[in-house]
């Protein structure tokens, strides 16, 4: 079953038709093909939708180029990860704006895609992302603070849960996103530039596989004087883990996170204040981790001792993005 087609004129005037959308696949053709059959529900024409085949299987990729007539398609020979991915991606096809889109996040409320449009129209806003579900439609939440050393002292002594609701975005991960406001920074698993900001960031980090790469853009744009933007009328469903859940366990990945969250932090944070956030954000895990074991919860007490041995150790040299550039096929729309 092939998707069908949204012409350009109906969608409802706010850029949409403009707007690329890049999405990567590994070896998850159901969950990509449900993703982008939502953008397209949610009025994106699927010319304007790049999907990035990290060197699947050849019959998941077959089943994605069949599905996806209309879309953009680029098979790489070789897993290349998530940032070199998405910037070989937006390549392909330029527009006026930008979404980075998990391939497992899908439109829940209608007119979701207008409306982070919207919000980039704001004066000064470079960034904006959604309010992010969980499948069963509980709030993700989505939105941090930028990691300090006060931050990560709150965080570690579990002190954040009693920082009041109107400073938490600022200062902890606990707040309400009940409304609409300007923010430091989000988990990405949606994410809206304007193209004139992608252009002066140069794309994102290839500094590792993946991970942190939301953070690491937050961090940048905030740089380079723009705002970033929590747009509450926008909603999506995120599952979370379905891709790396097929390579790694969840103390793995935990691992992976930590050691791709510290080798972002020694590239923005002076060396005594980095060190601080390593340090304190690692004794709040190893203690999460204790009390976690006294409670019999084993699952809980491993992902956190990945967490720690993540920030605790030098960067895994398999999630370092490889230098060797992948051969690239563009497949454009067929229809």
């Amino acid at each position: 079953m092939t998707v069908t087609s949204v012409k350009a004129k109906e969608t409802d005037g706010v850029g949409l038709a403009a707007a690329t959308a890049v999405l990567l696949n590994w070896n998850q053709t159901d969950v990509t093909l449900r993703s982008v059959r939502s953008l397209i529900d949610d009025r994106l024409p699927p010319e304007r939708i790049v999907v990035v085949d990290n060197a699947s299987e050849l019959e998941a990729w077959h089943q994605l180029r069949d599905a996806l007539p209309e879309c953009y398609l680029v098979r790489l020979d070789r897993n290349i990860g998530f940032a070199r991915g998405a910037n070989i991606g937006a390549r392909v096809l330029s527009g006026d704006y930008l979404f980075l889109i998990n391939n497992d996040a899908f439109v829940h409320r209608p007119g979701s895609l207008a409306s982070l449009v919207r919000a980039l129209h704001r004066d000064g806003i470079g960034i904006a992302v959604p309010r992010v579900l969980n499948e069963d439609l509980s709030l993700q939440p989505n939105v941090v603070p930028i990691l300090s050393p006060l931050v990560a002292l709150l965080r570690a002594s579990g002190l954040s849960r009693c920082v009041p609701n109107r400073l938490q975005p600022k200062w902890a991960t606990h707040w309400d996103h009940s409304e609409s406001r300007s923010i430091d920074a989000a988990n990405g698993a949606v994410m809206a530039l304007r193209w004139e900001v992608w252009e002066q960031l140069g794309g994102v980090t290839e500094r590792a596989f993946m991970y942190a790469e939301d953070i690491d853009l937050f961090w940048r744009v905030r740089a380079l004087g723009w705002g970033a933007w929590f747009e509450a009328d926008a909603e999506f469903v995120h599952l979370g883990n379905t891709t790396s859940g097929t390579q790694w366990s969840l103390a793995q990945r935990a691992e992976v996170v930590g050691s791709a969250e510290r080798a972002m932090l020694e590239d923005y944070l002076p060396r005594r204040s980095w060190r601080f956030v390593i340090a304190t954000t690692r004794f709040g895990y190893l203690l999460r981790g204790l009390v976690y074991k006294l409670l019999r919860d084993e699952r809980a007490a491993a992902i956190a001792a990945g967490s720690a041995r993540g920030l605790g150790g030098r960067a895994n040299p398999k999630l370092v993005s490889t230098a060797v550039q992948p051969e690239i096929e563009v497949l454009p729309p067929r229809r």
